[in-house]
């Protein structure tokens, strides 16, 4: 007996046998690099195709070398095993490149185009701005640099001869125009809280009424935003969405104020402003931040952090402490950072001293939501809409997270979720209808946010939470500090998707995020640009759905002992049962080819 335990075979059965010993699945990862030539090097990367006819992916990249009525282009054609099988020389007119390819976004060296902005002026009044975008086109990066500029504004006015009150809107880019939500005001009572006209404004601010929204008691929105759906490829410019916005009262006037400080208000409207769905709903909390709004198999998802306090006696004005909750201008943090794209020197400080009356004052969701993210909160809040109610509507405590808690195979310790300083991402949905919300906890410092751990909350197709998943993340081991960039990597947020495997006993767990920045400069409008570009790259896990085991997270590119990042503008792409990622060194002479097999 002694010696049959001497074994090592029979000790590793008998260990397996007992239960000692965990296996742990591990991502089935498939790796290639490549070498391109320097021209290609030189150019960009124009497009990604997915043959899954021919099992083939072809990736397009553009020559710098290209000449002012041709295109110069090479093709790299892969097999799904990731073996290079072509390469393809060749050029073709500019004129026809922008039919023959829907992502050649190219429409010139240079355009100039006119839209429309809404805004809440200093004073909380709706004003209308028409804005003037020029585009330049870099060939470095196959993309315009725009630069915006602030026109004349208009005012709106009741029949009464009133100002209207800002209070949300949505730009809806396809159309030129803006959708606007506006508190219409009266010369008794408050009625700019309790009436609203939805107004729909093209960039000739001609202005029509297109729907109205009434309360019997003062509201504040508390969530806008267009809706999430599955279509990550397109963006809202291109496919604008349904805009869901989400009302809770307020208890700014106390007397005047709704009885029930929880009997919160949904509100669907459509791209061309009219209403399509509204309802009322008891809110388990008084306090619900709304974060994400999110359609799949024709119900809602609605999320999002929360404060539960004085249930009966506060409103949410009160818990949120009169914070602003939704973006006071219809401008994105992108078409703000390029309205200041207008030079800088001694001339650039006087216009823009110059044209302060005409500037956009109004923030963006990402400015409001500063003030908030910081916060301390203490439920998780996420509700299923279907056929215009609530399937269900659950607030789950947060001591409840700490005590389902699981973490890395390889990592040590679980990282603690307080709800403070934590800021939510996006939703997923599994086939079995789980949920999934991802976020991340950060801390503040002089040079701004640094980001920490990432959180995955799973929930079941009932919102009861079943699991809290927590990976520590290192940002900041390669944050572009040797090239004196002014942002570090740990400064951007990283963002989670998932994937099942073809026969759902396991889901791949995909972060996406920062590891160091780049700088660039580039010419545009006779102005000398430089800009700091984040390079990000994915990390990776599996999560074991039967009991909720999650296995090391490694990352791509590891084997090749080289830094990898991916392509700008790219994410994954799906061919069959294979999941496809395509990244490059620093300086693009090497490439590298990523491939996951769900249908292990």
């Amino acid at each position: 007996m002694k010696t049959l335990l001497k074994n090592p075979i029979t000790l590793l059965i008998l260990a397996l046998l007992s239960g000692s010993i965990q296996v742990m699945a591990q991502v089935p990862i498939l790796e290639k690099s490549f070498d391109i030539s320097r021209k290609a090097k030189n150019g960009y990367l124009g497009n990604i195709d997915m043959n899954e006819s021919k099992n083939t992916i072809d990736m397009t990249y553009i020559l710098e070398s290209s000449t002012k009525n041709k295109l110069k282009y090479e093709i790299y054609t892969y097999d799904k095993d990731l073996n290079l099988i072509n390469t393809m020389k060749d050029e073709e007119l500019l004129e026809k490149a922008k039919t023959r390819w829907s992502w050649f976004k190219f429409k010139g060296e240079s355009f100039i185009t006119n839209s429309l902005s809404a805004s809440s002026d200093m004073a909380g009044k709706l004003v209308f701005r028409k804005k003037q975008t020029k585009g330049s086109w870099v060939w470095l990066t196959g993309s315009y640099y725009r630069n915006i500029k602030q026109l004349e504004k208009v005012k709106p006015k009741t029949e009464d001869g009133l100002k209207y009150l800002f209070t949300s809107a949505y730009e809806i880019e396809r159309d030129s125009a803006v959708l606007v939500i506006a508190g219409k005001p009266s010369k008794k009572g408050h009625t700019e809280l309790m009436n609203f006209d939805i107004m729909s404004c093209d960039n000739e601010v001609n202005i029509t009424t297109v729907d109205q929204i009434n309360f019997n008691y003062p509201q504040k929105i508390i969530f806008s935003a267009p809706l999430q759906d599955e279509n990550d490829k397109v963006e809202n410019d291109d496919l604008p969405r349904d805009w869901i916005v989400v009302f809770a009262p307020s208890g700014l006037y106390k007397k005047e104020a709704d009885p029930k400080t929880t009997n919160y208000t949904y509100i669907r409207i459509s791209t061309k402003g009219k209403i399509v769905e509204k309802f009322n709903f008891d809110s388990p909390t008084n306090g619900w931040r709304v974060l994400g709004a999110h359609e799949k198999d024709n119900s809602v998802f609605v999320y999002g952090s929360a404060i539960t306090k004085n249930l009966t006696e506060d409103y949410s004005d009160h818990i949120f402490k009169n914070l602003q909750m939704v973006a006071t201008t219809s401008e994105s943090a992108k078409e703000r950072e390029e309205s200041n794209n207008s030079g800088s020197g001694i001339l650039g400080g006087i216009s823009s001293l110059a044209s302060f009356g005409s500037k956009d004052l109004g923030k963006t969701q990402e400015e409001v939501d500063v003030p908030l993210d910081d916060l301390k909160y203490n439920n998780i809040q996420i509700g299923k809409i279907t056929n215009g109610k609530f399937d269900f509507l659950k607030s789950t405590a947060l001591e409840e997270f700490e005590q389902k808690h699981y973490k890395p195979a390889d990592q040590k310790k679980f990282i603690e979720f307080d709800g403070k300083k934590f800021v939510i991402s996006r939703i997923s949905i599994t086939s079995s209808g789980d949920l999934f919300i991802n976020g991340q906890d950060f801390s503040n410092s002089k040079k701004g946010r640094i980001f920490k751990g990432v959180y995955m909350f799973q929930f079941d197709a009932s919102g009861n939470l079943k699991r809290n998943y927590g990976v520590k993340l290192d940002q900041s081991s390669k944050s572009g500090l040797f090239n004196n960039a002014p942002l570090t990597s740990d400064m951007y947020q990283a963002y989670s998707s998932l994937r099942e495997s073809s026969d759902n006993k396991s889901l791949y767990w995909l972060i996406r995020d920062v590891k160091t920045v780049r700088k660039e400069s580039f010419s545009g409008w006779n102005t000398l640009t430089t800009t700091w570009t984040p390079l990000y790259q994915y990390e990776y896990g599996n999560i074991n759905i039967a009991n909720g085991e999650l296995s090391e997270i490694k990352g791509f590119g590891e084997s090749e002992k080289k830094e990898f990042y991916l392509f700008p503008n790219t994410g994954s792409y799906r061919m069959n049962q294979y999941l496809y990622f395509f990244s490059e060194t620093m300086n693009g002479s090497k490439i590298l080819l990523s491939r996951i097999d769900l249908s292990k």
